[in-house]
């Protein structure tokens, strides 16, 4: 009885330092978490200050940006004053020295009629359906015949699985076959004739507009066309009297030196010829005289091509 409770005792006592053996192990794994913790504590601190400092320069970038834009605009509104007052030095320099005045306002009756005549051409071709419009048609109606041919395409494959059920064994393997094929393309042929049947409305309204844009075009072309080389004809020549005149150092009219100088730049010259031709083109198809602004007031109502052509003209000369 006492050697086995002695035993016991001894195997306790085994058993104890082991546990202790394994607590000291966990209390030093447990000192090497803490060492961690408080290492990432500083590491955690380390990056909120940088997170601080990343902050602070930031503000101190947008400042900054903001007073370099500041400068721009105020180095650019300087610039424009100073270019404004040297071209009416230029201006008045060759005034003084006796250089011709171009005549950009004169306009032959030949010429308004030609404005005229694009003007009309323009207003035509405004009334059939912009390119983005027809493809736009176009789609709707190419997605209805697609889903007409793929409901064909499952319908076929229906009857043909139809016709094996009807003719083989129940056993063979062309059956088995046939029963699959039957129960997926079934489903698939009724889910495309319901998609057809939802988009043969749009498609027969799209097919419908284009026909009626096909008819217009083709009864208007001659229209069309005489507008679009009544154009042609008009730039050519306003492009001739412009050039003319910078061919032969004329003082340019006022109106035109405001917006696009009094010379063509060295750069981007053939631009701004084409610049400067459309805006004598909209002063002689609206009949504009303002000797101070190119393109005049702005219609005080919106009128389809004169409100457009103004907004685009005024939005490029800002370039010059």
């Amino acid at each position: 009885m006492s050697d086995a409770y002695g035993y016991q005792v001894r195997r306790l006592e085994t058993r104890t330092g082991e546990v202790e053996s394994e607590l000291h192990s966990l209390q030093s794994k447990l000192g090497q978490v803490e060492d961690v913790d408080y290492e990432l504590g500083d590491i955690r601190g380390d990056v909120r200050r940088i997170e601080d400092d990343l902050s602070t320069i930031r503000n101190e970038l947008t400042e900054l940006d903001d007073d370099v834009r500041g400068h721009i605009q105020g180095t650019d509104q300087a610039l424009q004053r100073l270019t404004g007052r040297i071209q009416a030095l230029e201006a008045h320099l060759l005034a003084a020295g006796g250089a011709p005045r171009a005549d950009l306002d004169t306009i032959d009756p030949e010429w308004m009629e030609l404005a005229r005549t694009a003007d009309h051409g323009w207003h035509v071709r405004s009334g059939l359906l912009p390119k983005h419009q027809r493809q736009a048609h176009r789609l709707s109606i190419r997605h209805y015949e697609q889903a007409l041919e793929e409901r064909d395409e499952h319908r076929d494959k229906v009857v043909e699985a139809a016709g094996i059920l009807a003719s083989q064994p129940r056993t063979s393997r062309e059956f088995k076959q046939a029963v699959m094929d039957f129960g997926m393309s079934r489903p698939l042929a009724e889910r495309h004739d319901q998609r057809a049947q939802k988009l043969a409305g749009p498609a027969q309204a799209a097919q419908a507009a284009l026909a009626q844009d096909d008819s217009q075009r083709q009864a208007k072309a001659s229209l069309i066309e005489q507008g679009e080389k009544a154009e042609r004809k008009l730039n050519r020549l306003l492009r001739g009297r412009l050039a003319d005149a910078i061919r032969d150092r004329a003082l340019l009219p006022m109106w035109f030196v405001t917006v696009l100088g009094p010379v063509p730049p060295a750069h981007k010259t053939q631009e701004w010829m084409d610049h400067a031709t459309e805006v004598l083109a909209y002063r002689v198809t609206y009949g504009v005289t303002d000797q101070a602004v190119a393109l005049g007031a702005a219609p005080d109502e919106y009128v389809p091509r004169r409100t457009e052509w103004h907004r685009e003209l005024s939005k490029s000369l800002r370039r010059w």
